[in-house]
């Protein structure tokens, strides 16, 4: 029940407002005219910031784009998109409360926002899915910002992907029903033809039809077979599946067409070592993300180091192994699997451990 809904233009933009008739009040009118250029300036300054924060959050870099967006807020205190950008990096990192709290800021300056109100249904989503008492609360609370987002914007097709997955997960109680689910289905088809066929997908998984999703997103992948955006979601449902040789041959045609995409590369080089089929090529993939300057996150670069462990053991490079398990633990003190990986190689050999 909870997508991160990347920054994009506002349904609705702030009237500009004219000094020319301050001009002639004489030295009020030049300081006047001096904080309106100061603005001005620390306007285009924040611009630049969340146009870069933007493109950090599109590239998985949570940590890259929330300095930008923090940084955009001093430039320019009140903009309402610095503020849903950190709402959007609270998601990324699975922080209801603070994306909650940002989105709410944002649609305080910005209430007509459709993108605001999605983000902020996102949070409410999040914490509904984490159950307890106050998770039909919160199921509620998420299907009125989604409703709020597709009043604001009835073309807007993630709200309407945001209220699919309510009515498919949530009790008749609540709202929901697979009548509701098959008509907004519809309604995303009319809207747009890739995400009428992921909608479709959608559906299919969770009424267990595998081979239907598996057409729907093969579907979705050739409504424009150059976009690797459809592939790349082809490539996910084999992983998923783990039909991990599907997920390589269909990762790789996502690579001829995006060289640079990081987490197919990540998810590559994560297929070929379970499969254990090619393990240079794993080395190199996730070496690859290692080195880049911000990897996506998740999973993030302590992970990648991890990975790149597992493979140095299933080579038998131990030593390899041990090396990459305490970068990640350096990169990221918290790491697990890093953790629990480096506690087996000391029981298992202490002369390695050590």
């Amino acid at each position: 029940m909870v997508q991160v809904t990347r920054p994009r233009p506002p349904c609705s933009r702030p009237a500009a407002h004219s000094t020319a008739t301050h001009l002639a009040l004489g030295f009020l009118a030049v300081l006047l005219l001096a904080t309106v250029v100061h603005a001005a300036q620390s306007t285009a300054g924040a611009d630049s910031l969340i146009a870069r924060g933007t493109r950090a959050i599109n590239g998985g870099q949570a940590e890259q784009a929330e300095r930008l967006f923090v940084d955009a807020l001093r430039a320019s205190k009140n903009d309402a998109r610095a503020e849903h950008g950190l709402a959007t990096v609270a998601l990324m990192r699975g922080d209801a409360d603070a994306a909650i709290e940002r989105a709410r800021k944002a649609l305080k300056r910005d209430p007509k926002n459709a993108v605001y109100q999605l983000t902020l249904a996102n949070g409410y989503g999040m914490k509904a899915m984490r159950g307890g008492a106050t998770a039909m609360f919160y199921g509620g609370k998420y299907k009125q910002a989604c409703e709020a987002a597709v009043e604001c914007d009835p073309k807007y097709v993630d709200a309407h992907m945001g209220l699919l997955q309510f009515y498919v997960m949530a009790p008749a109680l609540l709202g929901g029903g697979r009548d509701k689910a098959n008509a907004t289905a519809a309604t995303i088809e009319r809207l747009d033809r890739y995400s009428g066929h992921l909608a479709r997908a959608f559906l299919a998984r969770q009424g267990k039809d595998l081979a239907a999703a598996e057409r729907e997103y093969l579907a979705a992948a050739r409504v424009d077979s150059l976009d690797p955006k459809g592939w790349r979601m082809v490539a996910w449902f084999y992983a998923e599946q783990s039909r991990l040789r599907d997920a390589i041959r269909v990762g790789n045609r996502v690579l001829a067409l995006k060289p640079d995409d990081l987490m197919t590369i990540y998810q590559v080089a994560k297929a070929h070592l379970l499969l254990g089929d090619d393990l240079k090529a794993a080395e190199a993939g996730f070496k690859r993300f290692i080195v880049a300057e911000t990897p996506p996150t998740p999973p993030g670069r302590a992970p990648a180091h991890w990975r790149l462990g597992q493979v140095y053991a299933k080579a038998g490079r131990l030593a390899d192994a041990k090396a990459e398990w305490e970068r990640a633990l350096k990169v990221d003190p918290k790491e697990k699997h890093a953790a629990a990986a480096l506690d087996s190689l000391r029981k298992a050999h202490p002369e390695v451990g050590r």
